[in-house]
């Protein structure tokens, strides 16, 4: 897996080390969990198909889920 570099702002670290205080979880899991979460509902359902078409089941039973819930949300907002 490749791996980024990337530099928290201080509110995000706060929040994060708050999280951990809370839930005792793993930084590489809560950061993988987020951005997938996070990038999942800001695509369109195809955008995600295509960038996940050799995606195992595991990730495929999260898009599908994370797409439901998206839809969830958008429709208690209208």
């Amino acid at each position: 897996m490749p791996r980024k570099h990337f530099e928290l702002n201080s509110d995000v670290n706060k929040l994060i080390e708050k999280y951990d205080e809370i839930n005792n979880v793993d930084f590489n899991k809560l950061v993988n969990k987020a951005l997938r979460f996070y990038l999942v509902n800001q695509m369109n359902y195809k955008d995600v198909q295509d960038a996940l078409n050799k995606a195992d089941n595991e990730a495929s039973k999260y898009i599908d889920e994370a797409m439901r819930s998206s839809m969830g949300d958008i429709n208690r907002n209208c």
